[in-house]
């Protein structure tokens, strides 16, 4: 429950995100040749035969296609009100508008401003500022970080929270770069798909129409400079034509009237035709050469090979169009490729070889070009020369009325060609259209696709489901670790003989330490009580294999005897991990093990003084591989009877009480047989075993210790 309203109450105070989306078709650019009618077919279809969708994909998603769409959004200032304790954008009425906003700390963007009303204007409030200052309406705030007029469109009770976005560039990059995709719609399809994600659907419909608009229109634009760049071309030749026919009319006219000649003869015109054709086929060779070098410029220069299209279309040279195409699909399959592999990649370097050879392709087509313009040129102008020879022979009034009108003759007929591919040109223009259609509009069907709260809400149960399950079953698990000692009555009939708090970490009582101390001269009374012997007490202490403190215990146990003047010894038999000796700074070279595996025979070699008057310790020794079989030696009896006589209190620090029966062999040399029992760390099933082990050996003598949190 706790789980679902805090996931509840995160969903309520994040907005609403909506999605518009769109798609635009790229257009194939079509030649006029015989492939026309085929490749508007498939263009119909919407398959790509020649567009670079993978560029057109990299040019949505620039500055430059944005920058204007961004300046329709206005976003330089987002307006927000509190209602219900969260904030919520004004999208359109705002209580007040903001104008000429300039930035001068950047640092500023995307903080919130907060703006509160009165009598007067209003107060603007920054919080991480602890700025806070007095401003009229219809006036220029001036502050540190920005600059801004704020006008009053209607009252207002309530703050509005405004957040300055920067410049045009700052938008993009914080607002619409990560809220707008462009991705191919399907593989085969030359097909692109749009989307924008905001908090308002309207906003996000509006942005990706007028983005749509931008990009056709910016479309139309560009090939429009493409045609104008032959257009100029033409204009500039008719110019200077005009001005020759202009020059020719009057000097024919001149010469007829100064000569007072009207006609030539039929074979003087035979020759006049014959030369204004060859002129005027050369002055078109001419043109053309023109043409060449500035595709030869524009190749050196740039490498957009569209932009010389319309060009190579004017000079009729279809195949090299077709091989520009064939190289912009080949560049688009490789930047595909380029993705997923490296250069050296077989199909990568299979591409890069045609790519290569495309461009090649191209460059020797152009020349070949140019070479077929030269060799035209050069025949012209031979066939020109041989009819200029016959023109000599005739009489010399003749042959410079031939010269004026056929100069005349080829002007009007360059001029009249320059005319005619001017209207192409322009009719061209005139029929330009984009190389994108819209498929769809931008549509937003008003439904928020994130946060999907109900989704949200279903996951948040279902691990809210899990992490209880978790936590039951780990609490499962913690169960079998005993709560509280209360809980040992319901799980074994032993005594508890004493109850002692936790000592953490090694450390002897000391008089700073009342509580502790006292809980250890009551478990002394109670040992003495139930074992009033003068000599030869034996008390052992054992636990579970997690080791409840018991080798604490029997050093405290020990301390707090000798400090009743009882003759009082310590021995450590947990011979495979020992810890008495380390309480009391001694070594492990003399001990238990040394002494039953009869490496030493005198008992007063092994026993250690602690530093106390009346305490002494015997440690485990020497660790042993046979530690187990040296506890079934017999001189442990013999060990245990000479200690005896010579100690009021034995406290031994035994072994773990594991399923082997080491630790059972020396409880039945002892008066009493302590197990430690602690809370949150002992097994309640370990307690359960005790009982067993009970039943089985036959013990009589055996209570808990139990080991409090306190």
């Amino acid at each position: 429950l706790l789980g679902m309203s805090l996931s509840a109450l995160y969903l309520y105070f994040q907005p609403s995100i909506y999605e518009a989306q769109a798609i635009i078709k790229i257009k194939t650019n079509n030649s006029h040749n015989s492939r026309a009618t085929q490749l508007d077919t498939l263009d119909d279809l919407g398959l790509s035969t020649g567009g670079d969708v993978d560029q057109e994909l990299a040019i949505l998603k620039t500055f430059h296609i944005h920058n204007k769409a961004i300046e329709k959004l206005n976003l330089q200032v987002q307006y927000y009100k509190k209602e219900n304790y969260k904030k919520s954008e004004i999208f359109s009425n705002a209580p007040i508008s903001i104008r000429d906003i300039t930035i001068v700390d950047d640092n500023i963007i995307g903080q919130n401003i907060i703006l509160t009303s009165n009598n007067t204007g209003f107060d603007i409030k920054l919080k991480n500022k602890k700025y806070k200052k007095h401003f009229e309406y219809n006036q220029e705030i001036k502050t540190k970080w920005f600059k801004f007029i704020v006008e009053k469109e209607s009252n207002f009770n309530t703050p509005i929270y405004l957040k300055l976005n920067g410049n045009n560039r700052n938008i993009y990059e914080k607002i619409i770069k990560k809220n707008f995709k462009a991705t191919r719609l399907t593989e085969n399809a030359s097909l692109i798909k749009i989307t924008y994600q905001d908090k308002s659907p309207t906003r996000a419909t509006s942005y990706l129409n007028d983005l749509m608009d931008i990009y056709i229109k910016q479309s139309i634009i560009n090939k429009s400079k493409r045609n104008n760049k032959v257009l100029d071309f033409i204009n500039q030749q008719l110019s200077t034509t005009g001005k020759a026919l202009k020059l020719s009319e009057n000097r024919l006219e001149k010469y007829r009237v100064e000569n007072s000649v009207i006609e030539p003869t039929r074979q003087s015109e035979s020759l006049i035709n014959r030369l204004s054709d060859i002129e005027v086929q050369l002055s078109q060779a001419q043109i053309e050469n023109k043409l060449i070098d500035n595709i030869m410029h524009s190749i050196k220069h740039n490498s957009n090979l569209s932009s010389i299209t319309p060009t190579l279309r004017e000079l009729g040279s279809e195949p090299t169009i077709r091989v520009i195409e064939n190289l912009q699909n080949l560049q688009r399959r490789a930047n595909e490729l380029r993705v997923e592999f490296t250069p050296k990649h077989p199909d990568l370097k299979a591409i890069y070889r045609d790519i290569r050879a495309n461009k090649r392709t191209i460059l020797a087509n152009i020349k070949n070009l140019k070479k077929n313009i030269l060799d035209k040129q050069k025949n012209l102008s031979k066939l020109k020369k041989k009819y200029e020879k016959r023109l000599n022979e005739l009489p010399t009034k003749e042959k410079h009325l031939i010269d004026i009108q056929r100069n005349h003759e080829v002007s009007a007929k360059m001029y009249s060609y320059l005319l005619e591919k001017k209207s192409e040109n322009e009719m061209r223009k005139v029929a330009t259209v984009a190389d994108y259609e819209i498929v769809d509009h931008a549509y937003s069907n008003g439904k928020p696709i994130k946060p999907k709260r109900a989704m949200n809400l279903s996951i948040a149960t279902i691990f809210t489901i899990i992490f209880a399950s978790l936590l039951a079953y780990m609490r499962h698990n913690m169960i079998d670790r005993l709560q509280n000692i209360k809980e040992v009555k319901d799980l074994t009939t032993l005594p508890i003989y004493a109850e002692l708090p936790i000592l953490k970490n090694f450390k002897l009582l000391k008089k700073s330490s009342p509580l502790l101390l006292q809980s250890f001269r009551n478990f002394r009374t109670k040992i003495n009580f139930n074992h009033p012997r003068k000599m030869g007490n034996v008390i052992l202490i054992t636990s579970s294999p997690d080791r409840e403190g018991k080798s604490t215990i029997v050093s405290n146990l020990g301390y707090i005897f000798q400090k009743a003047k009882y003759k009082t010894l310590i021995i450590d038999f947990d011979l495979y991990e020992p810890k008495l000796h380390s309480y009391f700074n001694l070594g492990l070279d003399k001990g238990v093990s040394e002494y039953l595996a009869i490496k030493e025979n005198e008992i007063d070699n092994i026993i250690q003084k602690t530093g106390h008057n009346n305490l002494d310790i015997i440690t485990a020794g020497s660790t042993r591989e046979d530690a187990s079989e040296l506890i079934l030696s017999p001189r442990l009896w013999i060990m245990l009877e000479i200690l005896k006589k010579r100690y009021n209190y034995i406290f031994i620090d035994a072994i773990p009480l594991r399923i082997e029966a080491d630790v059972l062999y020396i409880m039945k040399y002892s008066n009493v047989n302590l197990i430690t029992v602690q809370e949150g760390l002992t097994k309640k099933s370990f307690i359960s075993n005790i009982q067993k082990h009970i039943g089985e050996y036959k013990f009589k003598n055996i209570a808990l210790l139990g080991v409090i949190n306190g």
